[in-house]
């Protein structure tokens, strides 16, 4: 026989073989014929609305049909656009939490100026998932709408310098971006690691979806919703009046060693503030980043959700830090003005200096916890957790 038409037969053979075979599932469960039976016109009508990606109705309920629960998921099956067998997963008890991500709920597009749709986010058209690698701590996770992204890029599409948010304080951009003075291992590593940060995390970065995200461990992932405010995955206190333990601040637990925060070498009060005076770490840090402070400190910069002000003596709020383990805050908090308030190798600096030696002494946490510092304490009105104003 010629080969040509030997080569012909066996492609031949190997095509019949493979048609007896069962159909391999596709990655993404939108393109699997098995389980999206209607095809395409599960979703899509053929001429739809002006404007539109040929959708019958606004893209919340065409995808909240099969992951909204309830139903309109046995309605898709009784019309033939879903498989009888097929358990899309549901938003339904995500999307009623107290806290949810914003959708447009007559947007038709996430073209649309303004609008915020689920293929803001997602891709149903891909037929891809993220590797399981991705979805481990310490690694950077894809976009779940591109292959070719970072999931930090899609996140600060909107909420960074390229989005309908960027508005000075919401542009997150800014604030990790390795340019600035300190930031979270989101776009790059970090140049000065905290001690606190637990040792397999080391040099590991952080996702987005590693602190925003479903406070439902089994319920889907990502940030639809969430009983915590500003959709983080775990409790974070933001405001001050409560008690430190391990659940206030479990979100920042989850990476940091609680032993090492209140008694960290480089920062000695922090026990007194978080402790004693019920101190939130949101006060003094923005989990984000700083453009010019070490340590994350958000002095001197958006301070909406820190109690804090500007010292009234100093007439400034400042925070200066030349090194880990030394610096000095101008900031009125707790009821006492810190006009400085120093620490570190700079307390020897400044009483070598002209100005006269520092009159407030701060107790440290070998000391008995029923001590008191030299200067009355008050404290700020508690602040009410929930979303920044407008």
């Amino acid at each position: 026989m010629p080969r040509p038409a030997l080569a012909l037969g066996l492609l031949l053979a190997l095509f019949a073989a493979a048609t007896r075979l069962p159909a391999q599932p596709r990655q993404d469960p939108h393109l699997d014929r098995r389980i999206v039976s209607g095809g395409c016109r599960a979703c899509h009508a053929g001429h739809g609305e002006p404007s539109s990606p040929m959708l019958p109705t606004a893209q919340s309920a065409i995808c909240l049909g099969c992951h909204g629960g309830g139903a309109s998921l046995s309605e898709l099956v009784q019309s033939g656009a879903l498989a009888a067998d097929a358990r899309p997963q549901s938003l339904e008890t995500t999307l009623a939490q107290p806290f949810v991500h914003p959708i447009s709920p007559d947007a038709y597009s996430a073209r649309e100026e303004g609008s915020v749709t689920c293929s803001s986010c997602h891709s149903p058209h891909r037929g891809r998932r993220a590797p399981a690698a991705a979805a481990s701590q310490g690694v950077k996770r894809l976009s779940p709408q591109s292959p070719v992204r970072f999931e930090y890029e899609l996140c600060q599409s909107c909420h960074g310098n390229a989005g309908v948010l960027t508005q000075d304080l919401l542009d997150l951009s800014r604030l990790l971006s390795p340019q600035s003075s300190s930031y979270h291992p989101v776009e790059a590593e970090t140049m000065e690691r905290s001690p606190s940060v637990k040792p397999e995390l080391a040099g590991k970065f952080v996702s987005c979806s590693d602190c925003h995200g479903n406070s439902d461990p089994s319920g889907p992932a990502g940030p639809h919703g969430s009983r915590f405010p500003y959709l983080v995955r775990l409790r974070y206190v933001t405001a001050d009046g409560t008690p430190e333990s391990e659940d206030s601040y479990a979100l920042c637990y989850e990476c940091h060693e609680r032993d090492l925060v209140l008694d960290s070498p480089r920062f000695p009060q922090h026990r007194l503030h978080v402790v004693r005076e019920e101190t939130s770490c949101a006060t003094c840090h923005n989990a984000h980043g700083s453009v010019e402070n070490r340590a994350l400190v958000r002095f001197s910069e958006e301070t909406y959700l820190a109690g804090v002000a500007p010292s009234a003596a100093a007439e400034r709020l400042a925070f200066e830090s030349p090194a880990p383990g030394s610096g000095s805050c101008y900031v009125l908090c707790h009821g006492v003005d810190h006009a400085p308030e120093i620490y570190g190798d700079a307390v020897t600096a400044l009483q070598e200096g002209a100005r006269a030696p520092l009159t407030t002494t701060y107790d440290t946490p070998s000391e008995d916890p029923a001590s008191r510092r030299s200067r009355p304490v008050g404290r700020h009105k508690p602040r009410r957790e929930g979303p920044p104003p407008p």
